[in-house]
Parts: structure tokens; sequence; C-alpha cells
């Protein structure tokens, strides 16, 4: 199913798990010494709020048209 066929509770329901994994890789992080190992995990909550902004962009943009 597209993304722009969603509904508003599938896009809060993603955003809240990705919120939720962004937390804990966090928590991780704080816990850690290893510089590579921290340095990958911050790329990790990144890359996760990154795709997160660009579906809830497509959905945005499919319930425009």
């Amino acid at each position: 199913m597209p993304i722009r066929n969603w509904h508003v509770g599938k896009v809060g329901i993603l955003w809240a798990w990705g919120i939720a994994v962004c937390f804990v890789i966090i928590q991780v992080v704080v816990r850690t010494s290893d510089f590579v190992l921290g340095f990958i995990l911050i790329g990790a909550v990144v890359a996760i709020l990154l795709s997160l902004s660009v579906v809830t962009w497509k959905w945005f943009s499919g319930k425009e048209q």
C-alpha cells in the first residue's frame, strides 16, 4: 500500500517506534566509551530520524493531491 494512502495512526505509530528506538540508542551511546561504536550509533539515530521525516513528507504530499 502506498505511503500516501496510510491512515494518520500508522504514521503516528511509526514515529512513536522511531523515537523509542532513538531514545534507547542514545542511552547506549551515553554509556559507551568506544568512539567508533558511538559514531555508528549516532549515525543510526540520524538515519532513523531522516527516514521518518521522508516518510512523513511523502505522506503529507500525498494528502495534498
